[in-house]
């Protein structure tokens, strides 16, 4: 069964961190196991919600991640931009917005080769 959930970093401590995997093993590792972070993992198409599923998940994937039993992959920071309008007095605006998506890291885990 894998296991999928991210976390957010900034762009700089990817820069840092890419270089030195033992840093960003233990870094994933000690974010988790002290944050609980996330609470909602994702499995296939459903999700698991950690608070719910009680503490043998988390400990299998805390497991994992003490291990380096896991695989990574740095999601930079995005913009999307949508369009939105209005119109007043007959007239269709056009208003553009931006909404920026964070820096991530996205986290795979195995419980089936545990």
């Amino acid at each position: 069964m894998e296991l999928k959930f991210f976390m957010d970093v900034s762009p700089s401590w990817w820069i840092k961190a890419r270089r030195d995997e033992n840093f960003l093993k233990k870094y994933i590792f000690e974010k988790f196991e002290r944050d609980y972070y996330p609470r909602i993992i994702s499995k296939g198409r459903g999700e698991i919600d950690l608070d719910e599923s009680g503490i043998s998940v988390k400990q299998s994937i805390l497991k994992l991640l003490q291990k380096g039993n896991f695989s990574y992959e740095f999601l930079p920071e995005d913009e999307d931009l949508k369009e939105s309008y209005s119109i007043t007095n007959g007239h269709v605006i056009f208003e553009p917005r931006k909404s920026k998506i964070n820096s991530r890291i996205l986290i795979k885990v195995n419980l089936i080769n545990h």
